[in-house]
């Protein structure tokens, strides 16, 4: 109880250097969450996806359309339940900054192949019978204010030209991984209509087929079955899992991936040596105190314990406040970043919280290492000579 007494004192006498010392953990421990929940998202993304849907794209690229045509062909190769497909939509709202993913879907099969998309029924059909319609994400409707009835007016890219659609329904996603709550989802026929008119070479077209899978069946199996049903024609295909279709697209951002576990490593060892130059100063100013302790009958042990303990509590701190502010900055980093439409939110796990903490952890017992090491291998009357 002594130590514990002596440590806390020990910790506090310095209080402005000791904000600053927690604070500047606070700002790795804020950076170093933010990096690990953008890894989370993405290998939750992997994670998340469902085992019984299969995606066909190109076979070159996934840029690159497909015939609509192609839907029957899918629809008959055995194992298939149901054949699903859209396109980008690429819509602009007033602005660039102010974009977020739209994509113009095939609706007869939507809500079936998307059984997370939960939406009110009235407005489900309200939305199937208007071919302006359209459906966002509760999160899209709460960001710009919009509600039903109203009015986008929206700059198409993929869809080249001005269109306006009127909100018929707001829906939520039960798994926002796969299906985001900050999207906004209109009819491909009505898209494609427009398209035959103003470029007719790229009507009829779609980026991508989703085909569920009748259950007990070999998911590998009609994969093979479908892409074998186009090969050596004019537009191969590619046809994999979800799982393996977004583990493929996180794989090909393999090397930032691998750049952000490196700035991890990195922000570790930076709060390392912030906390080894607090501990460094406090430990060169409190040398006489320490000989004085080994007069008195304290032991090494004791003031390595000392020294661990005041690292551990500023490391500790530092950690409290950093995951304090990592929830409100999480909240507008997914804001900032929902313009692509590619991340759909930042939520902070146990894991995350947990990880944090055991890196925090790790960080007071090693910045603790270098000056209990010192307190050490000091005499008793080497610490009564220091001056400092």
């Amino acid at each position: 109880m002594m130590l514990f007494r002596l440590m806390l004192r020990n910790t506090v006498r310095r209080p402005v250097r000791l904000a600053l010392t927690i604070g500047g953990l606070a700002m790795v421990v804020l950076a170093f969450g933010l990096l690990r929940l953008t890894l989370e998202e993405w290998q939750g993304a992997v994670r998340a996806a469902s085992k019984d849907r299969l995606i066909t794209v190109h076979a070159m690229s996934d840029a690159l359309t497909l015939p609509v045509a192609y839907k029957e062909r899918i629809a008959v190769v055995p194992g298939v339940r149901l054949v699903h497909y859209g396109n980008v939509f690429g819509g602009v709202y007033r602005d660039a900054k102010e974009s977020f993913g739209s994509f113009a879907e095939n609706m007869a099969t939507f809500f079936e192949t998307y059984p997370e998309i939960v939406i009110d029924e009235d407005d489900r059909l309200a939305f199937l019978r208007d071919r302006r319609g359209c459906i966002i994400g509760n999160k899209l409707a709460a960001r710009f204010g919009w509600k039903v009835g109203d009015v986008i007016p929206l700059k198409g890219t993929t869809y080249p030209g001005d269109w306006e659609v009127v909100v018929r329904g707001i829906f939520r996603s039960t798994n926002p991984n796969i299906m985001g709550n900050g999207e906004l989802y209109l009819h491909w026929a009505y898209a494609n209509e427009r398209l035959k008119t103003e470029a007719p070479e790229r009507a009829d077209q779609a980026g991508w087929y989703v085909a569920t899978s009748v259950p007990g069946e070999s998911a590998q199996r009609v994969a093979a079955a479908i892409d074998a049903s186009f090969a050596n024609s004019f537009a191969e295909t590619r046809t994999e899992m979800e799982q393996a279709f977004i583990a493929g697209w996180v794989a090909r951002s393999g090397a930032l991936l691998q750049g952000l576990h490196w700035l991890s490593v990195v922000m570790n060892g930076i709060a390392v040596l912030v906390l080894i130059n607090a501990l460094a100063m406090a430990v060169r100013e409190r040398t006489r105190e320490y000989g004085v302790m080994k007069t008195l009958g304290f032991q090494p042990r004791h003031l390595v314990a000392l020294v661990l303990g005041e690292s551990v509590l500023i490391a500790v701190s530092g950690a409290g406040l950093g995951l304090g502010l990592l929830y409100p900055a999480a909240r507008l980093y997914a804001v900032m970043v929902a313009g692509g439409g590619t991340v759909s939110s930042y939520e902070m796990s146990f894991e995350t919280i947990g990880v944090c903490l055991s890196m925090m952890l790790a960080v007071g017992v090693c910045a603790a290492m270098w000056p209990a090491a010192r307190l050490v291998r000091m005499t008793t009357l080497d610490g009564l000579r220091h001056r400092g």
